[in-house]
């Protein structure tokens, strides 16, 4: 099999992605009519081979009265979505008044004015991303402008436009897999994801990481009832470390889930799990973390706070994050996973802003149910009518088109559609 990635390399930053957008991206929830206005006039804008980038826009909820952790969290979150791989330049769009919209500093200026130690345009500038920042409250510098509003907008379009003009310009190069991070996750689970679903992403996570690739998970909460199988893949001679973070996550995700459970109702599993076949949390559990890999010696490298950077040394780490998934998602994302595998047994149309997500099933009614959401459809039939294995079908069907959409060959279903699903409010405490 052809496993060269052919993909955009980041001049300076010793990164590549698999896709060149330009990404949108609010600073404050303020303004994210601003942002889609300015989205509106490149909504249609496509280039690349095979017309797989696009200027994409993250609408979110954050981006002011964040304290302590919280704001830590959401900064890091806003920061390595601005400076994902995949995104070639970013237009940040601030109001003014909040926490992350301090504006980059004029020549002469006295840098006790810039007072935030949370600056994404100047962070961004140290990592060496194309950035431009627009302020709605800025004062109006040019007379044809009636105000500082239309002022904002207008020059963001320009500053979009000339982002789209220098993307054209590059081209992929061939690399290796070693480059690449790819997220996991699942949602709207059914009996066949425990049964067959996530046991089949749980081979192509083996083979991507025996390749040279970094796999992350997140999803705290559904490993609760499955400790035995997340210790499995622990070392706990080597890396006694990796261990007791673990064991530390999981008594602090144990405490919250009683602490709130009168409260909490059906939350996980949730209503249409239940009504699924799904019994308990602990059923729900024991089938998830069966995609996070079978072989013994893949262990996990390490635990990772939501939206902390991703390490691309290849192997497995976790990643702190609630179960939703937007919020699961929108952690590894901005962790820097390329892109993310996700599971599924009665489907959802969840996607991301910066990075392909691919649903994979093993329900024939759900996938010819929802052909439009559903990228792979694995026959488990197969396993029976014709004697194959599963972990065979899971590396013939599932592997090939995974590497066609990082290579911009084909798009995931999810980018067809336009999904580009974000958050960064995330109350969850730090591993």
């Amino acid at each position: 099999m052809e496993e060269a990635i052919y993909a955009y390399r980041r001049k300076g930053r010793k990164v590549y992605g698999i896709r060149n957008h330009v990404l949108i991206l609010p600073t404050t929830a303020c303004v994210n009519r601003i942002a889609e206005i300015i989205w509106d006039e490149f909504k249609d804008v496509r280039w690349g081979e095979n017309k797989e980038n696009r200027v994409v826009l993250a609408r979110h909820s954050g981006g002011c009265t964040h304290i302590g952790f919280d704001e830590e969290i959401a900064f890091n979150t806003l920061l390595g979505l601005a400076s994902h791989p995949n995104i070639y330049g970013v237009l940040l769009i601030s109001l003014g008044c909040g926490q992350f919209c301090k504006r980059p500093l004029i020549e002469g200026e006295n840098k006790k004015l810039n007072l935030s130690e949370f600056k994404l345009y100047d962070r961004l500038l140290k990592r060496g991303v194309k950035v431009y920042w627009i302020n709605v409250q800025e004062r109006v510098m040019f007379k044809k402008y009636k105000s500082s509003l239309e002022q904002a907008i207008d020059l963001g379009k320009k500053f979009v436009e000339r982002m789209i003009e220098d993307a054209k310009t590059m081209e992929r190069e061939e690399t290796g897999l070693e480059h690449f991070v790819m997220g996991i996750g699942n949602g709207a689970s059914d009996p066949t994801s425990g049964l067959f679903t996530n046991s089949a992403l749980g081979y192509v996570v083996d083979h991507f990481i025996h390749k040279g690739g970094t796999v992350v998970f997140s999803q705290t909460i559904e490993m609760l009832g499955a400790e035995e199988l997340v210790f499995r893949k622990i070392d706990r001679n080597k890396r006694k470390h990796v261990y007791n973070k673990v064991k530390r996550l999981l008594e602090t995700a144990v405490v919250l889930k009683e602490a709130l459970q009168e409260y909490l109702g059906e939350s996980d599993p949730t209503p249409g799990n239940i009504r699924s076949g799904i019994s308990t949390l602990t059923e729900k559990s024991v089938g998830t973390m069966l995609k996070i890999g079978h072989d013994p010696s893949i262990p996990i490298k390490d635990v990772l706070y939501f939206s902390q950077k991703i390490p691309r040394n290849g192997g497995l780490y976790l990643m702190d994050s609630p179960g939703m998934d937007i919020f699961s998602i929108s952690g590894m994302i901005a962790g820097g996973a390329h892109l993310v595998i996700f599971t599924t047994g009665m489907g959802t149309p969840v996607g991301s802003v910066a990075g392909p997500v691919l649903k994979v099933t093993t329900n024939k009614e759900t996938f010819e149910k929802m052909p439009d959401i559903i990228d792979i459809y694995i026959p488990t039939e197969e396993i029976f009518d014709r004697g194959k294995k599963l972990k065979d079908l899971s590396i013939e069907i599932m592997y090939p088109k995974i590497l066609k959409v990082m290579n911009g060959e084909i798009l995931s279903l999810a980018e067809q559609r336009g999904h580009m699903d974000f958050d960064v409010r995330c109350y969850w405490p730090r591993a």
